[in-house]
This record gives C-alpha cells, structure tokens and sequence, in this order.
C-alpha cells in the first residue's frame, strides 16, 4: 500500500465531488443514503468513532481505519484536519478498498455495485415501458 497514492486519491475523490469531509458531513450525507464507505483517521476521539459506527450501522455501511491521521487527511482533502470522511460513490471506494489491499472490503463493495446496476436497469426499463404506454405503442 502507498500512503501517498492513496492520499492523492482521496484528493482527486474531493476534487471530483465524491467525498464527504468532516464527520457531521459524513453523518448527513449517511443518514439520506449518499454514503458507500465510511473512513476514519487513526486518531480520532472515541466519540466520533462511536458516532460514525451508529451511523454506519444504521444505514448499514462500512467504517474502514486506514491508518492515516487527521492531519494527513485533512491534508489530502485541502482542509486542516478530519477525522473522517466519506466515499459517496460506489465505484470509486471499491479502488480505494483495492488500493488499501482491503479485498472483503472490495467483493462487499462489488456486489453493492451490482445491485445498484441492476435497480437503474429496472428502473429505466420501467420508465422506457411507461414511455411506451404513454405513446400508444
């Protein structure tokens, strides 16, 4: 695992749009279901651990500690410290679980990613149907 690659990753993730930084937005975005993996540095308080765990739980998502500190995260974001922060898309924390070498991680995040597939095929294909219907076909 390179450290530097993959806190350049999670740069490129923030840039992109697809991290939540900071854990009340981390916890925000969880609760609507925007969330995909939950990382925390290694120092944060137990408080915010135990708070992210509640979250997680409760919308049945990840929480992965990589070993990186606040410092280093928030480095990588372009803010001071965090103490957590979130993958808000699937495709994206399935390469970070991979460049974390977390591979039960990545197979769990994979058949999330299948699932969802599979939804946005159904739901297109009911939307192409009611289109359909609509037009007398």
């Amino acid at each position: 695992m390179d450290r530097t690659d993959i806190l350049n990753f999670l740069g490129f993730m923030r840039k992109g749009g697809f991290i939540a930084a900071g854990a009340e937005e981390t916890a925000e975005k969880a609760l609507v279901g925007k969330v995909k993996l939950i990382v925390l540095a290694d120092d944060v308080s137990a408080n915010t651990a135990k708070w992210m765990a509640s979250v997680a739980e409760q919308k049945e998502v990840s929480v992965i500690r990589p070993g990186f500190t606040k410092a280093e995260m928030g480095g990588a974001l372009g803010i001071g410290e965090c103490a957590a922060l979130a993958a808000c898309d699937t495709g994206l924390a399935i390469t970070l679980s991979k460049k974390l070498e977390m591979p039960e991680l990545t197979q769990q995040l994979e058949l999330k990613l299948e699932r969802e597939k599979r939804r946005k095929a159904k739901k297109l294909a009911g939307k192409s149907k009611a289109n359909n219907t609509r037009r007398g076909k």
